[in-house]
């Protein structure tokens, strides 16, 4: 699902110091154009969601800029092409990339995403939204910017499979049907299924080792509480791995276990 975080680009005629954004967008556009070169531009980029904390501002910032600039050359464009070109920015970001990301962002809301190969993906936005009875009760927390980018951190967990294919692949199925249970709890709104999902699925991701010590204490700490929490993106196996997703009937729990 999509947060309520927002990336501004704003792209105007003159010329600004590179940026280093530049050479992994700009190739993409000229790819798809099938042109050798781009106008001189001025480029600002503003970003509320913090960067590196696992919630996607990669594929956020890729998503805005190559959708400012086609509409600065004044070409026109819509979501899929903004999805499709945006998919290969995130392979420079993240290696090997599902494109579970940059869909989101571009299409926002609830998405159903599955990707059986590279040519084949299936995006499709739910018809319904999370309840608010469930939705009013979440809250982040920010253990701090990851020490491993993405790419790295997909690196490690394909030498895991290579090394122990059997537990990543009970980590794949287990997530599978644990998503596949998640659609009708978050439908319904029943909380205490919306909670159990959320733990087991954190749970396994600490069998694949992308959630540190540190962090596995915190969330510990509110699942102890009556609470759940997990990572987000791709983690970490040690010190901070970005934003925990809480969950907890009693926000104010949470936020008073942030400064504990």
């Amino acid at each position: 699902t999509s947060v309520n975080l927002r990336v501004y680009v704003t792209i105007s005629k003159g010329s600004s110091a590179a940026h280093p954004l530049k050479k992994i967008i700009e190739p993409i556009i000229k790819k798809h154009l099938k042109i050798k070169t781009l106008p001189p531009y001025q480029i600002t980029i503003s970003s509320e969601a913090p960067i590196g904390s696992g919630l996607g501002s990669s594929a956020a910032i890729s998503s805005s800029y190559i959708a400012a600039l086609l509409t600065f050359l004044k070409v026109n464009w819509d979501l899929n092409l903004i999805n499709k070109l945006a998919y290969e920015a995130e392979k420079t970001f993240q290696g090997n990339p599902s494109g579970g990301d940059n869909a989101t962002v571009v299409y926002g809301g609830l998405i159903w995403f599955r990707k059986e190969s590279e040519d084949l993906k299936i995006i499709h936005p739910l018809p319904f939204t999370i309840p608010t009875k469930l939705a009013k009760n979440f809250i982040f927390i920010d253990t701090g910017r990851l020490k491993e980018i993405t790419a790295e951190m997909v690196k490690k967990v394909k030498n895991l499979y290579l090394r122990k294919p059997k537990v990543v692949e009970k980590f794949l199925g287990n997530q599978e049907r644990l998503v596949k249970e998640l659609l009708p709890v978050m439908k319904d709104g029943d909380e205490k299924e919306f909670i159990r999902i959320i733990r087991q699925g954190e749970r396994n991701l600490e069998t694949i080792g992308v959630c540190s010590k540190e962090v596995t204490s915190i969330i510990r700490n509110i699942e102890q509480s009556g609470g759940a929490a997990k990572i987000c993106g791709a983690g970490s196996d040690s010190g901070p791995t970005g934003v925990l997703l809480c969950y907890h009937k009693n926000p104010l729990v949470i936020a008073i276990l942030k400064h504990i």
